[in-house]
């Protein structure tokens, strides 16, 4: 198993690991292969996003999409974890651990201060703390929600 960076010919696989991602956590938003697709499109074009991808054995079984800021009131620049996400039959293996540590080794390679990470969600919340706190991941403060749909 390895990480590399995302190239074209992986969309359809990273379109259908989105949809098993969004069906898990967040299916009240619903899915749009479009927005995935320009996404993706962005990386290609900015490398902000920035998208990698775990492969084993020629098949992509997880993905990791980053992104880079500038502090709004400080110099300087962090990463952000956005999106992590194995394929459930693949759970359990090195992938999301590769991943992790691939995206620590990219962070300082281009600099960053710190990286912030956890999921905006409630899917395996806790878990997901404790995988990051592996990585040196502290937990800070509270991400929240408000949703703006009535009904």
């Amino acid at each position: 198993m390895f990480v590399r960076l995302a190239d074209r010919p992986d969309f359809p696989a990273l379109v259908d690991m989105a949809r098993l991602n969004v069906m898990q956590t967040r299916p009240e938003i619903g899915f749009s292969e479009r927005e995935v697709l320009a996404t993706c499109e962005q990386y290609l074009q900015s490398a902000n996003p920035t998208i990698f991808v775990a492969e084993d054995e020629r098949c992509l079984v997880g993905f990791l999409v980053a992104s880079m800021h500038g502090y709004m009131w400080a110099g300087g620049h962090y990463t952000t974890q956005d999106v992590l996400f194995v394929r459930p039959e693949n759970r359990g293996s090195r992938a999301a651990v590769h991943l992790m540590n691939n995206l620590i080794r990219w962070s300082k390679q281009i600099g960053a201060s710190e990286i912030l990470g956890g999921n905006d969600n409630s899917f395996n919340s806790e878990r997901t703390a404790a995988f990051l706190e592996h990585f040196g991941f502290e937990k800070v403060g509270f991400y929240m929600r408000r949703g703006l749909c009535d009904g």
